[in-house]
């Protein structure tokens, strides 16, 4: 029996949470859509029908599902929070076009630091939910394969 992946835009509510306990200290926008910027890569396998890789590890061996690149600590680290700090530092450039469109805004500078942290934060909480999910995630990934700890092969 395949079990496959359902859609679950509840991401956004243990996310939202999180983020009313420390929305003084995160950017907006980096802390969200580093969250959402992980599940991309299943989106193109379940939904486009793009062909599920099998990656080779470092240390031998191969990851394959529809968890394999995004969804670790290495590719948080690595692609998710840099590309999310970089768009939010570009998004900053045009701050008085946003500024314009939301009139009562307010907008709050934030250092590449926090807002590398943002990101970090947000795609943390998302990689920490999706383990209670899904069997396919290697928290080893690049290096070797290692089976989801927090879940049994029954998962969704």
């Amino acid at each position: 029996m395949v079990l496959r992946m359902p859609v679950t835009p509840l991401h956004v509510l243990p996310t939202l949470a999180a983020y009313l306990l420390v929305s003084k200290r995160v950017h907006l926008f980096a802390f969200f859509s580093a969250a959402l910027l992980i599940d991309v890569e299943p989106m193109l396998y379940l939904l486009f029908g793009v062909p599920v890789p099998k990656i080779p590890l470092l240390l031998g061996g191969e990851s394959t599902g529809v968890h394999a690149i995004t969804h670790n600590p290495f590719a948080i680290i690595i692609l998710v929070a840099p590309s999310m700090t970089i768009l939010a530092k570009a998004l900053e450039r045009v701050k008085r076009f946003w500024l314009t469109v939301f009139r009562d805004a307010v907008w709050v500078n934030r250092s590449i630091r926090s807002i590398y942290f943002s990101a970090l934060l947000g795609a943390v909480l998302h990689l920490g939910w999706d383990l209670t999910m899904h069997h396919d995630i290697n928290l080893a990934f690049p290096i070797y394969s290692v089976p989801n700890p927090f879940i049994n092969q029954q998962s969704l």
